[in-house]
């Protein structure tokens, strides 16, 4: 009887994982989304949003400029990778060069700054790589840092916080991984 309990549970686990594996689509060439997957899922509300399989896409600040910002499932942006930096093919429209994904990290040794991570078409953070585990910055990130998503006025946007610093309370820590 225990056995039978642990093979349907077993099969339950693996049909939900199943449910948020990235699936690699034809009509995107050359590109990719970027979808949550939140560290800590059980946290009470009041320590994060719940952005589990929220995408990736952008909020337009002024020319060139935008603030990352995570959108329903389906409807993020197009990135794309260009040398040792992510970004996407055009901000706006068309005629707009590519913009770079620019992280700031900042604040003291355990509490990072509130800024936000932001696309510019003047370039993006250098070293900033796409991995089968992710989104990372391995030289601001390593050990354990990484991207959280944060509650602002009209959206959740995402932030950086450094190896050694701690998430910001109200902030969910966050896996980018990637739609191919």
């Amino acid at each position: 009887m225990i056995m039978k309990i642990f093979i349907q549970a077993t099969a339950i686990v693996a049909a939900v994982t199943a449910a948020h594996i990235p699936v690699r689509r034809a009509d995107i060439p050359n590109g990719f989304r970027l979808w949550a997957n939140m560290t800590y899922p059980d946290l009470p509300p009041e320590f994060g949003p719940d952005v589990q399989g929220q995408e990736l896409s952008y909020v337009s600040k002024a020319d060139c400029l935008a603030e990352i910002v995570l959108a329903p499932a389906g409807q993020g942006s197009i990135f794309r990778t260009d040398d040792d930096t992510v970004g996407v093919a055009h901000l706006g429209d068309e005629s707009s060069p590519f913009a770079g994904m620019v992280i700031t990290p900042g604040g003291t040794a355990t509490v990072p700054s509130p800024n936000t991570v932001e696309l510019s078409c003047s370039g993006g953070t250098h070293g900033v790589i796409v991995t089968a585990d992710g989104l990372i910055y391995p030289k601001e990130a390593s050990p354990n840092g990484g991207f959280m998503a944060c509650k602002r006025e009209n959206a959740v946007a995402l932030s950086f916080f450094r190896a050694g610093q701690r998430p910001l309370l109200g902030c969910s820590v966050v896996q980018l991984l990637p739609i191919y």
